[in-house]
């Protein structure tokens, strides 16, 4: 009898056992399915954040490739602000070495122009007395720029330099011009024919007196002669552009040993 129950126990819990072993794997199943069912989703959403990590990448990429390139251009761009700097250092150099010979020049130049103005003021009061007031003046505005501090060297030598130029121009030209010339005490108004600095002739508004400047008397002097009268009336028309240049008789003072 109670090896009966015994058995029939055992039976009972072998097929307990049995019961709750398929259940168990009853559920693993079912994990496994609903695993296996979640396995789309969960690789699609995998999926998304690799994507997502690859644009990531792909920006971050672009974004290096464009500060490289700046990098690269501020590069160049450097190197080429070096060659500008570099090249103006250089000419810093070359203007403190230009100033510092300038210095050494302007004292030298200083009594140069000093004696080149001197010089020019003798020779207008030794020359034939054309133009005298204006060549004088010239000669007194070079004089006074030599005190002037507005003005530089460079530019006072330039106009010393300027009116040796003219001075030089009136010994290559014939000019004619009206003027008033005292002769022998009495003023007459007249035509003046300079013929370079060979001579400097005159002759009345009527054309009855002609002469010319005698510089041994540093005087005017009449010439009565109708050749004469004739050849300055003629260099006058010369002159003013009137006739054709012709070879003309003028009264020439002799070359002074």
């Amino acid at each position: 009898m109670n090896n009966a129950r015994l058995k029939l126990i055992g039976c009972f819990l072998s097929s307990l056992c049995a019961v709750f072993g398929l259940s168990a794997q009853a559920q693993s199943v079912d994990d496994a399915i609903n695993a296996a069912a979640e396995l789309p989703a969960n690789a699609s959403r995998a999926q998304a954040q690799v994507d997502t990590l690859d644009d990531a990448a792909i920006r971050l990429f672009d974004e290096f490739q464009v500060v490289l390139k700046q990098v690269q251009g501020l590069k160049v761009y450097n190197a080429q602000l070096q060659l500008q700097i570099d090249d103006q250092n250089r000419q810093i150099g070359n203007l403190d070495r230009s100033i510092d010979e300038a210095s050494t020049l302007e004292v030298l130049i200083a009594p140069v122009m000093v004696e080149m103005i001197e010089s020019l003021a003798q020779f207008v009061e030794l020359d034939l007395p054309f133009h005298l007031d204006a060549r004088r003046d010239s000669v007194a505005r070079l004089e006074n720029n030599l005190g002037r501090s507005d003005i530089t060297s460079a530019e006072k030598f330039r106009q010393i330099l300027e009116v040796f130029k003219i001075e030089t121009d009136y010994g290559l030209n014939l000019e004619t011009y009206t003027d008033t010339i005292v002769l022998a005490g009495t003023e007459l108004d007249v035509n003046i024919l300079r013929v370079g600095r060979i001579s400097l002739m005159y002759q009345t508004l009527d054309e009855a007196v002609t002469g010319a400047w005698n510089n041994d008397t540093n005087a005017w002097e009449t010439i009565d002669t109708g050749d004469y009268r004739n050849a300055v009336a003629q260099g006058l028309r010369v002159a003013k552009k009137q006739a054709a240049i012709d070879i003309l008789s003028l009264p020439i003072a002799a070359p002074q040993g």
